[in-house]
């Protein structure tokens, strides 16, 4: 076995999606898999797109996002290493319900429809894991959906920054740095504000020490603020 597929192998091993096949299942696995490297700003795949495979992502950032009839982007996601993408329309052979496009260089694993149900067939773990994976992302829609119909700006974006430091955050700085490079054009498409409501409400936030900016990244320094502005009235 090259040292190629001894370190795909080895990082699918960490993947709780795959960390209960055997060996024998592994390299079958590998054997129709596809390493691919994306760059910053290229496209995974389009939202409309056919879908007949799934990818797998070992490092970088892809964000998950479609477009409505006006043209208007709608952030519905950030992934990041381990975390699988485009896996609906593999399932179901549909098309792509959103686009995924690079936010900085990120390398994928590539697995087919056909290569998958071989594994589901003599694995059933793998596909509970995989209803649990989609069930955790409806569950995340549904409350996007909720903060989005049901609360004002200040608190819709105080639980989106919360969310993001849940996801993606790292101690730094005195406080949780978000650990993504969000423009606030995609921070505001995310949580389904206009750019200007973002950097009005931020800029007021970094006027009372609950949050400060470095670059396009957000260290939320008071969290128990934060907390209490998303529980704010409606």
């Amino acid at each position: 076995m090259s040292d190629l597929t001894d370190s795909l192998k080895w990082e699918l091993k960490k993947n709780p999606l795959f960390q209960d096949l055997d060996d024998e299942t592994f390299d079958r696995l590998l054997q129709s898999a596809s390493p691919k490297i994306h760059k910053a700003r290229s496209t995974v795949f389009h939202q409309g797109d056919a879908g007949g495979s799934m990818q797998l992502i070992l490092s970088g950032q892809i964000k998950i996002s479609t477009v409505n009839a006006t043209g208007k982007e709608c952030v519905l996601a950030f992934m990041g290493p381990g975390d699988v993408i485009g896996e609906m329309s593999m399932l179901d052979g549909g098309p792509r319900t959103a686009s995924a496009v690079v936010m900085e260089q990120s390398r994928v694993l590539e697995l087919t429809r056909l290569s998958f149900n071989r594994v589901l067939e003599n694995n059933p773990s793998t596909g509970v894991k995989i209803i649990e994976i989609l069930c955790k992302r409806l569950r995340a829609t549904s409350a996007m959906v909720e903060d989005a119909t049901l609360i004002t700006a200040a608190p819709r974006l105080s639980r989106t920054l919360l969310r993001l430091a849940e996801q993606n955050g790292v101690e730094a700085d005195g406080g949780t740095m978000i650990d993504l490079n969000l423009s606030q054009s995609t921070l505001g498409a995310y949580a389904g504000l206009l750019r200007e409501s973002v950097n009005r409400q931020l800029r007021a936030w970094e006027a009372e020490n609950i949050v400060a900016k470095h670059d396009n990244k957000i260290v939320i320094l008071d969290k128990a603020a934060l907390a209490e502005i998303s529980e704010s009235a409606i």
